[in-house]
């Protein structure tokens, strides 16, 4: 998409809701035309620097004006049904996989019903996204231990928390109505595996269209709707645009964050550097754009929980039941 056209929706819409739906719209269109994750990056380039850069006060309003995942679900799980609903949540899960999981699904002859783009929280990371479902952390899903502080489902609902593989864990999935699995496969070969970017892509792309995967997604469909969604997405750093040079920058973005994206904290940031650099909300720093600093030991090549477009925008794809 041109940089004028982004212009166009990050400067010139009318308030900060209809901005954020309509970058939201724009990554959507984006990331079912890419040809490749690289490209979908690079596509990225332009707004995130807008964003980071001339219109700040866009990420300012990001936690009430986004589109969020966590709100878009408690409205699906919460509308009128004849038939019950299954969420699967991929840890992680960015824009960039989309192609693949489509693909996947048009190679079986499954088409969704409904592909949009959603937000993670802020800062973009797993226990914010739990915390918006009203749970501590994702393992109080595990082994349909579900507090009763869950109220995404009406009625009961089974969930669970897997990271074996999808195929294995077909015949874990119970006869009932409501079904909310967290995977966290693609979250374990960013952090676990240390994966890098291009191990990262050539796995995903497998997995996403592999039988395994649509087995277990087909066993989710089976008497349910499904949404595959995620928590957040991730950004490979190693292709970012901006890299401070300013000293006094460098020096307070390494004693606050170290080489991390996001910190959390008692109290609000107290420099006052043009353009801002940082936000604060639910209690954390967070660091905006596509920014890194030279730091001991390097940046990491692939991170989450800042504020940049491919960390916060996540798939949303919906199929019917069967």
């Amino acid at each position: 998409m041109s940089t004028p056209a982004w212009l166009d929706i990050i400067l010139d819409s009318p308030s900060s809701t209809d901005a954020w739906s309509g970058v939201f719209a724009r990554l959507r269109d984006l990331a079912v035309t890419c040809g490749s994750p690289i490209d979908l990056h690079n596509q990225t380039v332009a707004p995130d620097r807008l964003l980071a850069e001339t219109a700040w006060e866009l990420w300012g309003s990001y936690p009430e004006a986004a589109p969020r995942t966590a709100t878009h679900l408690k409205e699906w799980c919460a509308g009128p049904s004849s038939i019950g609903r299954a969420v699967l949540v991929l840890d992680a899960l960015s824009l960039r996989e989309i192609p693949w999981l489509l693909g996947g699904a048009q190679t079986r002859h499954i088409q969704p019903t409904d592909v949009r783009v959603t937000g993670a929280e802020a800062p973009s990371d797993t226990d914010q996204f739990a915390h918006a479902l009203g749970i501590p952390s994702r393992s109080h899903l595990a082994g349909n231990g579900v507090p009763g502080s869950f109220n995404l489902f009406a009625s009961k609902a089974y969930t669970d928390v897997i990271s074996v593989p999808f195929e294995d864990a077909v015949g874990g999935i119970p006869h009932e109505s409501n079904v909310f699995v967290w995977h966290s496969w693609l979250d374990d070969l960013i952090h676990v595996h240390k994966k890098l970017p291009d191990q990262i892509y050539k796995t995903a792309a497998a997995t996403l269209q592999d039988d395994g995967f649509w087995k277990f997604a087909n066993r989710l469909r089976q008497g349910r709707k499904l949404v595959i969604t995620s928590d957040h997405g991730y950004a490979v750093s190693k292709l970012f645009s901006s890299e401070e040079i300013d000293p006094d920058v460098i020096e307070k973005l390494r004693e606050t964050f170290g080489a991390a994206r996001y910190k959390k904290v008692d109290g609000p940031w107290q420099e006052r550097f043009m353009p801002p650099i940082v936000i604060s909300h639910n209690e954390h720093h967070i660091v905006m754009g596509q920014r890194k600093w030279k730091v001991q030991g390097g940046f990491p090549h692939v991170c989450h929980g800042g504020l940049s477009l491919l960390e916060v925008a996540v798939p949303w794809i919906e199929f019917e039941a069967i």
